[in-house]
């Protein structure tokens, strides 16, 4: 499918978000406030439909809430409850004979689905990050990252130790990364040759993006020794194994890949602003002068209230240490680790800022 253009991007964006807009301004108040507020049922009736396997037996067909608690030895009338809840949300649609099917979201509630973001919503249900979420009015007093509070560990120590929620979140960030791949790609002017690096980049799906529309480029993957294990038969899949070199690395403590175009897709969005320079001052070690470096991120301006940017620094607040910034912010730390601010471009979903080694 052709991507389409960033301003048709942004103008379907702001379409959506007009009429969202206008058809909240037509309820009365209580009624938009207790719409808002109930936004909790959606969160735990996907936990429960996850971690029951609720929607598995509605992958091959149309049932009714007993036939799916009979397939899964469940309670029938609560069954039927919390499928017409998940109804409510457009996952499920019910039929006036009582009969429950898939919608093309609710099929990414299957583990099998190639798409699948199961895995997803049990790390965003658990309990670990429900209680960051649930602490947010003591962050509001003492600045704390919630999740690091509510827990006495970071989410990343939180994840090492529960892999099931790691392998989750992992995939999803995957599914996410080639939805906006398409964007970023188009958008960029990317060099006719040389060499892009993806910083933390997982097992290489920006970076395979990247390749597989310009051919005459190489890759370097830089990751951790978990991620890179997985990497190969993922490039492979893609067809650019052949043009990537792996390099164990860790953002903090330094790798050693040269390269014209350095990439860190959603990695400063997770730290504070010392982290956020030390990651930079590591990559500018690792780069010539006149390298560039793109960090992709959702831009958030300090005066903007926005969907999805603006939830998502929310939850940067509940789960790390970081926050969604500007591109003057991310100008401004770039600075401070020795690069030059270079163009920023809105590609209508994530924004490119380009920074360039002094």
């Amino acid at each position: 499918m052709r991507t389409p253009p960033p301003a048709v991007v942004r103008a379907v964006q702001s379409l959506s978000g007009a009429l969202e807009r206008a058809a909240a301004g037509l309820k009365p108040p209580q009624a938009r406030f207790l719409e808002v507020s109930g936004g909790v049922a959606a969160i735990a009736l996907m936990r429960a439909a996850v971690r029951t396997r609720l929607a598995e037996p509605l992958a091959i067909g149309s049932r009714t809430g007993a036939q799916v608690a009979e397939q899964l030895g469940l309670h029938a009338p609560t069954v039927h409850r919390v499928l017409r809840g998940l109804a409510v949300y457009g996952l499920v649609r019910l039929d006036s004979r009582g009969r429950f099917s898939l919608t093309r979201t609710g099929r990414l509630l299957l583990e099998g689905d190639p798409h699948s973001m199961a895995g997803w919503v049990r790390y965003a249900t658990s309990d670990a990050v429900l209680a960051g979420w649930l602490r947010l009015p003591e962050t509001l007093v003492d600045g704390l990252p919630a999740f690091n509070a509510a827990t006495g560990t970071s989410m990343w120590e939180h994840m090492a130790a529960h892999p099931d929620e790691e392998a989750g979140f992992a995939r999803t960030m995957h599914e996410l990364t080639l939805l906006a791949a398409p964007l970023i790609v188009a958008a960029y002017p990317w060099p006719e040759h040389g060499t892009v690096c993806d910083v933390g980049g997982g097992v290489g799906a920006m970076l395979a993006s990247v390749l597989r529309e310009r051919p005459t480029l190489d890759g370097v993957l830089v990751d951790q020794a978990g991620p890179l294990a997985a990497a190969g038969e993922y490039l492979a899949s893609r067809g650019v194994a052949d043009r990537v070199r792996t390099v164990e690395g860790d953002l903090f403590t330094g790798f050693e890949a040269r390269a014209d175009v350095y990439l860190l897709k959603d990695v400063l969005h997770d730290w504070d602003d010392d982290k956020c320079s030390q990651v930079l001052r590591t990559v500018r070690a690792a780069a010539a002068s006149g390298a560039r470096v793109l960090v992709l991120e959702w831009l958030q301006e300090p005066n903007v209230a926005q969907f999805p940017v603006s939830i998502s620094d929310i939850m940067m607040l509940a789960q790390t240490e970081g926050r969604q910034r500007s591109a003057a912010e991310i100008q401004a730390l770039g600075a401070a680790a020795g690069f030059r601010a270079g163009r920023v471009i809105d590609t209508g979903a994530y924004g490119v800022v380009e920074l360039l080694a002094a």
